[in-house]
């Protein structure tokens, strides 16, 4: 059935409910669905999304059908990491409240994922579930109408655009924490398919016996690890990376390349791997975490480690513009990090120009502590934090933390340019 077809009917369906959801409305609630710790049946769903169905013939029954296709779709596209909004659902970069008057396809789309997420038994929720939940909502209540966004962004075009342009991120943290973060064993048939997809059975007996051997053990490993920033970490890093190098081999990466993250095994690989080209950056090893980190966004282009924060700062680092450029042309996002090292390329190549002003301004509109504090004239409180909000002082303390500093430092200049004013 072809997408026009299904869309036609499963407006016409809508038409037919009491409640009668418009279009945008159903492929928000069903990125929801796709969203939730469990696979619900349609039989809860469907009354849900459109109470109940007054069919007046046998031939409208089929747009049930078309419904269930649209329904498949969406879910489809959820797995494989698809998590933009439809076309129609876009901000306007003049005014964002044009774009959010009622029944507009973008705060549609936006009320009708809400709705889906309140199926979600939040008591059964870690913290760090809920954190992820908490910052999704705020993004989708933030463009669920006019009042809501000016209550958010007050008159802010910059801020609404990049919080539209991040929606993707918060809604992959969800994604990943809740559907997934809680299949911490395996059953015995999760062990069989796993065992199939490697070639090298004696590398995977290794692997399956160290888990038996104690995966608590390897748990609190784990976690002195990632709170060691100091090089006396790279040993047991090492110890950790070979036992699971042993079964994620060369086959197995071109297979499952792009999208690691979602397979459960691979994320204390990928977190060691990044914590490893972290400490290296921090000791000035900038080289070896370039290279570790430009594998870790090829093994998961989403990046849901944030792994792009400290390529793009290593990149201004070393001097390596041309790098950072294709980086950026191929990275669409007004994300802090992302502009920040927008406006360092410009002023390298071109010193206080127009663009550099522009990118200095939107640095302005993102976080109205970042010149402030890189510049001295502001501080940051010492203490530590586990979240961030956008727009927050602890956005900044992030910035920082991925050598940031040492990114505006490294570019003569810079510093005295970004304080002064425009």
């Amino acid at each position: 059935m072809s997408p026009a077809k299904i869309r036609s009917e499963v407006i016409k369906l809508s038409k037919l409910s009491v409640k009668q959801p418009d279009y945008y409305f159903i492929q928000g609630y069903f990125l929801g669905l796709g969203l939730l710790p469990d696979i619900i049946m349609p039989s809860q769903w469907q009354p849900d999304l459109l109470g109940e169905i007054n069919f007046k013939s046998d031939a409208e029954l089929k747009y049930v059908e078309s419904l269930m296709e649209n329904y498949n779709n969406s879910m489809q596209k959820v797995m494989l990491e698809d998590f933009k909004m439809p076309t129609k659902c876009s901000l306007s970069k003049t005014d964002y409240r044009d774009s959010l008057k009622a029944n507009m396809p973008l705060p549609n789309y936006c009320k009708g994922a809400l709705q889906a997420l309140k199926l979600i038994d939040k008591r059964s929720l870690n913290k760090h579930q809920k954190e992820a939940l908490v910052s999704l909502n705020e993004v989708l209540i933030a463009f669920s109408s006019e009042q809501a966004a000016m209550k958010k962004f007050a008159g802010d075009q910059g801020l609404a655009q990049s919080f539209k342009k991040n929606y993707t991120y918060f809604v992959a943290d969800v994604l990943y924490n809740i559907r997934f973060i809680e299949d911490t064993h395996w059953s015995d048939e999760d062990e069989a398919a796993f065992n199939e997809q490697f070639t090298n059975q004696q590398h995977h007996d290794d692997f399956a016996a160290g888990k038996m051997i104690d995966d608590e053990m390897i748990e609190q490993l784990m976690e002195t690890i990632l709170s060691d920033f100091t090089p006396s970490a790279f040993e047991p890093i090492e110890a950790l990376l070979e036992l699971f190098e042993g079964v994620i081999t060369d086959q197995y990466i071109a297979q499952n390349q792009g999208h690691f993250w979602l397979i459960h095994e691979t994320r204390p690989y990928m977190i060691l791997r990044a914590h490893r080209a972290q400490i290296n950056a921090l000791q000035g090893n900038i080289q070896f975490a370039i290279d570790e980190l430009e594998t870790l966004w090829q093994l998961n282009p989403m990046d849901n480690q944030a792994n792009r924060h400290w390529l793009m700062n290593c990149y201004i680092i070393k001097g390596q513009w041309q790098k950072l450029d294709a980086f950026l042309a191929d990275f669409d996002s007004e994300e802090l990090h992302a502009t920040a090292s927008r406006a360092l390329s410009e002023f390298y190549k071109n010193g206080d120009s127009k663009q550099a002003k522009q990118y200095k301004k939107q640095l302005k509109q993102l976080n109205k502590h970042f010149i402030k504090i890189l510049t001295g004239q502001e501080k940051l409180k010492a203490d530590g934090f586990e979240f961030y909000n956008l727009g927050s002082k602890e956005e900044v303390a992030l910035y920082l933390h991925s050598l940031g500093k040492q990114a505006w430092i490294a570019t003569e200049g810079s510093l005295f340019w970004l304080r002064k004013k425009i």
